[in-house]
């Protein structure tokens, strides 16, 4: 297939396991720079957790954050935006801090608010180089995103009381230790069709790559979608088409031998 678009998760697909993105990878994005074939970005970090990669590989694309919550143009001016309402917001957030008792993270735009600081959150300022800030809903009309990190244990069981006890909302681990909250209607296809509509590029003309269960329809929707092979175990089962790990530049390895097959 001659491909037009390629779209990319960044944790464990376009980072290494030093969370870094290899000179071998920087080099075939900057190419497809220079052939007007977007690289975009395609996450559930926040736009300012973002940026840093798209200046690292030297290029301009749309972005999209929150799993296609929030989508900005080439020139990072937001195109779209779906969150849930403050309400909403409040009533996960009593229900989570009296039954179990752990921080939450708020996301709203370019801000990462948290009620309090624990290892896990510590940990997350790490990965991403940003600080949180104090938990201030004043003026907040709109959440893109509620993010609790917990053990896996504790993971598992919110995840199933929620979606018990409040519909309307996408629930999903992001990874064994992370359990996000996002408005229904948000997922990584629905942002992908968004932008391929914007940019007149057929479905059939893109490619994508992902390594966990937050990218299977983003895998599913496009023309060829591979699973990194340090996926986890269900996205690789899901996908018919699988690359080398991310420690293996695999996305420059099925770009360069896979997709034409």
């Amino acid at each position: 297939m001659t491909y037009k678009c390629v779209f990319s998760d960044i944790d464990g697909t376009l980072l290494n396991s030093k969370h870094q993105i290899s000179e071998k990878t920087k080099k075939k994005v900057q190419q497809l720079a220079i052939q007007n074939i977007p690289f975009v970005l395609v996450s559930a970090r926040m736009p300012k957790g973002m940026h840093y990669f798209l200046d690292e590989l030297q290029i301009k694309a749309p972005m999209v954050s929150y799993s296609g919550g929030l989508i900005l143009d080439e020139n990072q001016k937001v195109i779209y935006s779906k969150g849930f309402s403050v309400e909403m917001a409040k009533r996960l957030y009593k229900y989570i801090k009296y039954y179990y008792q752990i921080p939450v993270s708020f996301y709203v735009e370019n801000h990462w608010m948290v009620d309090e600081i624990d290892e896990g959150i510590e940990e997350e300022s790490i990965i991403t180089g940003l600080k949180p800030e104090k938990l201030d809903l004043n003026g907040i009309k709109k959440v893109h995103k509620l993010l609790v990190i917990a053990e896996a244990g504790i993971v598992d069981r919110l995840e199933i009381s929620l979606k018990e006890k409040f519909s309307g909302l996408k629930i999903y681990k992001s990874k064994d230790t992370y359990l996000e909250i996002m408005d229904e209607s948000v997922s990584k296809s629905s942002a992908i069709q968004f932008l391929c509509d914007k940019m007149k590029i057929g479905l059939h003309q893109t490619v994508s790559f992902g390594d966990n269960y937050n990218d299977l329809d983003m895998l599913l929707l496009t023309g060829k979608g591979f699973a990194m092979a340090n996926g986890a175990q269900g996205v690789l089962e899901s996908i018919p088409t699988h690359t080398l790990s991310n420690d293996e530049d695999g996305i420059v390895y099925a770009l360069d031998n896979l997709v034409g097959e």
